[in-house]
């Protein structure tokens, strides 16, 4: 009874109640990306903000890459970037620094901005990265590598990023 005068405190434990399943109105709202992979890139479990994770090996050894998407801008271009200089040991860029280092590039995306980023003094921290900056929300896709890799990886990475599209 919820009109009791005593002064306990009362938790109660309902089952949840099933939602049906409509399969012809799942997935219709859904974002879902597809891209080509290369043929040497591995697919791998990554954590849960991960779309993919995929290894890629070069013969210099292998890079990790990950695409995430988030709703909105997700911080912005000049956070996102300055946290990835700050992963391999740089500093912060302003802005216009950034744009000056940005590429841009188009895919089935649509366009995006393309960011090398090399640390030379240590050479294992160097990022492939892209962002597109899509209509309600952000796509990155990053590759974290060795500076021998990325050279090798670089023509892979850009190819990958343009294959991507929305799966409608």
């Amino acid at each position: 009874m919820s009109c009791e005068s005593s002064d306990h405190i009362r938790t109660y434990r309902l089952p949840k109640q099933a939602q049906p399943l409509d399969n012809d109105l799942k997935g219709k709202n859904e974002f879902v990306l597809k891209w080509e992979t290369p043929e040497m890139w591995t697919e791998v479990k990554g954590h849960s903000m991960r779309l993919a994770s995929f290894t890629v090996p070069t013969t210099k050894g292998e890079g990790d890459l990950s695409i995430t998407t988030f709703s909105g801008s997700s911080g912005g271009i000049e956070a996102n970037v300055n946290r990835w200089l700050g992963q391999i040991g740089l500093e912060p860029l302003s802005l216009i620094e950034i744009q000056k280092i940005s590429l841009t590039s188009r895919g089935k995306l649509g366009d995006y901005q393309y960011f090398k980023l090399i640390n030379e003094d240590q050479k294992e921290s160097a990022i492939l990265a892209s962002i597109f900056q899509l209509d309600g929300r952000t796509v990155f896709v990053k590759l974290s590598i060795n500076v021998g890799g990325i050279v090798e990886a670089e023509s892979e990475f850009r190819a990958f990023c343009e294959s991507i599209y929305v799966l409608e």
